[in-house]
């Protein structure tokens, strides 16, 4: 059975990727580009949950209300399916909101270290959060005609048993995101294509992207979560 909460969660898009200084100085020609990813999550949430402002506090410091909203929005999501997260602990990945304001992932939800167990408070959740992931924000170059793997990019979080399925369209160029998973990233309506795993527990995903020639690149990424 399919669950769909809500059709379509908004743009969580501005992929990119950064930096060349992980394969050496000079490896590559490096251009200041973004590469931008739609991406539609069938089930989310349409605002933000901004549970620590700035991301000032510690987790384990923070009133016992937040603890308590965190405990309710987690019961929420992995009740009924699947949370799908992004990890931003990289000085490279950056969230947005749809007025270009930027966060701290450690200032959304989830903030609290034992809420997901072994997801930390630098995962954000593309669930309970409307954003959008900018890789390669203000100050990080981006390498032109590279592939470069984010290991640990996705992390899914579920107490049931589900599939995450990646697929993509309206590419500019080439495809953006080539793997998710170690799996190929397919056309959205395509089958197979990259698909993970949430059976009670938590199972992270490193994603592959293709960065191309040109400063700017964009595609559609959709998100389906199915119960098994």
């Amino acid at each position: 059975m399919k669950l769909n909460r809500r059709s379509v969660l908004g743009a969580i898009g501005m992929v990119g990727v950064g930096t060349g200084a992980a394969f050496g100085s000079g490896a590559f020609t490096t251009v200041e580009a973004q590469r931008e990813v739609e991406v539609n999550v069938l089930g989310g949430d349409n605002g933000i949950n901004r549970l620590n402002p700035n991301g000032d506090e510690e987790a384990d410091d923070l009133p016992d209300a937040i603890e308590e909203r965190e405990n309710e929005i987690a019961d929420n999501i992995t009740g009924n399916f699947a949370d799908v997260l992004v990890d931003t602990s990289s000085n490279n990945i950056a969230v947005k909101d749809g007025d270009d304001t930027f966060y701290d992932g450690e200032e959304l939800f989830p903030v609290g270290l034992d809420t997901y167990g072994s997801v930390d408070e630098n995962y954000v959740s593309l669930v309970a959060n409307d954003v959008t992931i900018v890789f390669g924000p203000d100050g990080n170059k981006l390498p032109s005609n590279a592939i470069l793997t984010q290991n640990d990019l996705f992390a899914l979080v579920s107490d049931g048993d589900f599939d995450v399925a990646f697929s993509s369209k309206n590419a500019t160029n080439a495809r953006l995101i080539t793997k998710i998973g170690g799996e190929d990233v397919e056309d959205t309506g395509a089958t197979p294509t990259a698909t993970g795993t949430a059976n009670g527990g938590t199972t992270l995903l490193d994603a592959t992207v293709d960065t191309g020639e040109t400063a700017t690149e964009t595609e559609d990424l959709t998100i389906e979560i199915t119960e098994n």
